[in-house]
């Protein structure tokens, strides 16, 4: 028999995630990857069971190694029969052992009896070593894939941590493919860059594009963005320093400072027994706000939406307006040749937002007439409130919209002026989200951003509308590609 098979067993709970992840955990951080993997399911997990065949099906395929997953009769067990549990694994870790595996049991899936009783089979049997992943906040990562997740989120504990016992399993050291070719990634899946920096013990990292430092950033329980002073960007080709303040806005790492009153406010309206719908202004939608309005728990009841929305005819031509605008062709531009402003990319974010709020059914306003411009935008909202019998909140961050705005309310018309905090030299406090978002809007609005050693392109010739509305990059000089490869 070969020298140095590995075997890891665990149990199939309700959520085939958290079945997989401490795999995943060991195989990419330890390379420690088994030769089999023992599934114990029982009749009431059937369905989750084939999803973490097919999820460690991409694991070997993305690693480009033979796992064996064993989830047959023998491994089926009763929940209302716990010795019948606690002798199968006992017969099975021992056996394992006895023919030379060195054994992995993972306690962290299914219910807590069975990770005790799992627990102290492994140590009765001498399984080499025991593993729970713990998730801080597990009810906001549900359904989530390791590197989906922050890293500062989870922790892998081992049999020294979990017994005061130290495991005797040979675990390695994580393992650097080729950077290769760019390879395309949606925005939240750039996560994994940001946990696979930390995991390397990466935590502080400039960014920077063209060589020209915009800021730092530090990861810990939160994360830190420290934007540089002065920032001199070529304002054709990147925006110049408005571009990165309007990018950090759209990302989130800038926060709103009366975030809390427009709370209060859409809470208050939707007690008073008119519907309630919410619209924006053209920028309101380059700052990605339909996004964060999204992400407010506190906007949801029983996991649904508390109001609805609604769109300007106006705010629609204005953004199709914008889209268009493009650099010269040039040789001299490189890849920026022919593609479009940075305030075209602006309003390329502002196009997702808007068909984001179209798939979820916002209604359309037209008020017709003549105005056009912050006139017609609050024509177009007074009049649906005006059909409706309803309140239409409208959220802006620009003065003069909202003084327009301001002129016709009393109508159902609500207009609300969200105010940010941002200066250059600022240091910004956030989520590692809203550092990944951010990321993503600095790169696509200023077209490249160096992370560290990597590099980020939000532009590139051949860049389609789909990429634009999958909110994908190109990233290139990654170390550990087969990450995504698991996460597609």
């Amino acid at each position: 028999m070969p020298d140095d098979l590995k075997a890891y067993v665990t149990t199939v709970g309700t959520s085939p995630e958290a079945v997989f992840n401490p795999l995943w955990y060991l195989v990419e951080v330890y390379n420690w990857i088994p030769d089999r993997v023992y599934l114990l399911w029982n009749d009431g997990v059937r369905d989750q069971l084939e999803d973490v065949k097919r999820l460690i099906k991409r694991l070997s395929s993305a690693y480009g190694v033979g796992i064996e997953i064993i989830a047959g009769d023998e491994q089926r067990f009763s929940e209302e029969n716990p010795v019948e549990f606690r002798r199968k694994v006992g017969h099975l870790v021992g056996s394992l052992k006895r023919d030379g595996y060195e054994v992995v049991v993972d306690i962290t899936p299914g219910r807590k009896f069975m990770s005790a009783l799992l627990l102290g089979v492994a140590l009765s049997a001498n399984a080499d070593e025991i593993t729970y992943l713990h998730l801080d906040d597990w009810k906001d990562y549900i359904g989530k894939l390791l590197f989906e997740v922050p890293m500062t989120k989870q922790r892998l504990f081992r049999k020294v941590e979990l017994t005061g016992k130290a495991g005797t399993a040979k675990l390695g050291k994580r393992k650097r493919e080729g950077s290769g070719a760019a390879v395309s990634v949606e925005r939240e899946k750039l996560m994994a860059v940001l946990d696979s920096l930390y995991i390397d013990g990466v935590r502080r990292f400039p960014l920077k594009v063209r060589g020209k430092t915009i800021g730092d950033v530090i990861l810990g329980d939160t994360a830190k963005l420290r934007v540089s002073n002065f920032i001199n960007l070529d304002d054709e080709l990147h925006g110049g320093h408005a571009m990165v303040r309007e990018a950090v806005i759209a990302g989130g790492m800038a926060k709103f400072r009366n975030w809390e009153e427009l709370v209060s406010l859409v809470r208050c309206l939707k007690g008073d027994g008119r519907p309630l719908y919410i619209g924006f202004d053209t920028n309101a939608l380059y700052f990605r706000v339909p996004s964060k309005i999204l992400g407010e728990k506190r906007f949801r009841a029983r996991g649904n939406l508390i109001f609805d929305f609604v769109y300007s005819d106006e705010v629609a031509v204005e953004v199709g307006k914008h889209l268009n605008k493009k650099l010269p062709y040039g040789k001299g531009l490189g890849i920026y040749s022919n593609q479009p402003t940075p305030r075209a990319r602006l309003a390329s974010l502002g196009r997702v937002e808007l068909n984001r709020l179209r798939n979820l059914g916002a209604e359309r306003a037209d008020g017709g007439g003549e105005g056009q411009g912050d006139t017609k935008i609050a024509l177009d909202y007074r009049a649906f409130a005006e059909e409706k019998h309803a309140n239409v909140l409208v959220i802006t961050l620009d003065e003069g919209a909202y003084a327009e705005m301001d002129a016709l309310k009393g109508t159902g018309l609500i207009p609300f002026r969200l105010e940010w905090d941002f200066g250059f030299g600022d240091t910004l406090d956030g989520t590692w989200e809203e550092l990944r978002d951010t990321l993503y809007t600095l790169a696509v609005t200023l077209g490249e951003l160096n992370v560290h050693s990597y590099k980020l392109y939000g532009i590139w010739n051949g860049k389609k509308t789909e990429d634009w509305e999958s909110e994908r990059v190109k990233l290139t000089g990654f170390e550990y590609t087969r990450i995504f490869r698991v996460l597609s």
